[in-house]
């Protein structure tokens, strides 16, 4: 009479976990660069909303509007206590804020005075936990 092996040999099952090995190092390889993708979308959200309130904070506020050849500082704590700004929140650290005092955006007007149309150039610095613009 033959016995009936059931159950894996120590082979098959070392096989098997390292497959399996393989395969959960490249889901969290994948997770992770898409984590860091994902935050770095967010960071630059981040830019545009603070460039665009500090647009919505010259349309109430004319007379701030630097001079030809000029700039001015608007800081990111400026618009948060003038209502502009609800939040700046850190895309690495949940429900905190990034750095409200040197997050800013430094606006300069180009032109002459025979211009009837102005221009103004936007620099935008936000500083989080682990973030920086390139315009700081």
């Amino acid at each position: 009479m033959k016995k009936k092996k059931n159950g894996f040999t120590m082979i098959e099952l070392l096989a098997v976990i390292t497959i399996i090995g393989i395969l959960s190092s490249v889901a969290v390889s994948a997770v992770t660069q898409y984590m860091h993708k994902a935050k770095k979308q967010d960071f630059e959200m981040l830019e545009k909303n603070l460039k665009a309130e500090v647009q919505n904070y010259f349309v109430d506020h004319s007379e701030d509007i630097p001079n030809i050849g000029a700039s001015k500082t608007i800081t990111a704590q400026t618009l948060l206590n003038d209502g502009y700004l609800k939040n700046l929140l850190d895309p690495d650290k949940n429900g905190v804020n990034c750095n409200l005092t040197s997050s800013k955006v430094v606006v300069t007007r180009r032109g002459s005075a025979q211009d009837f149309n102005m221009t103004l150039d936007y620099k935008v610095c936000v500083v989080c936990s682990k973030m920086k613009s390139k315009g700081c």
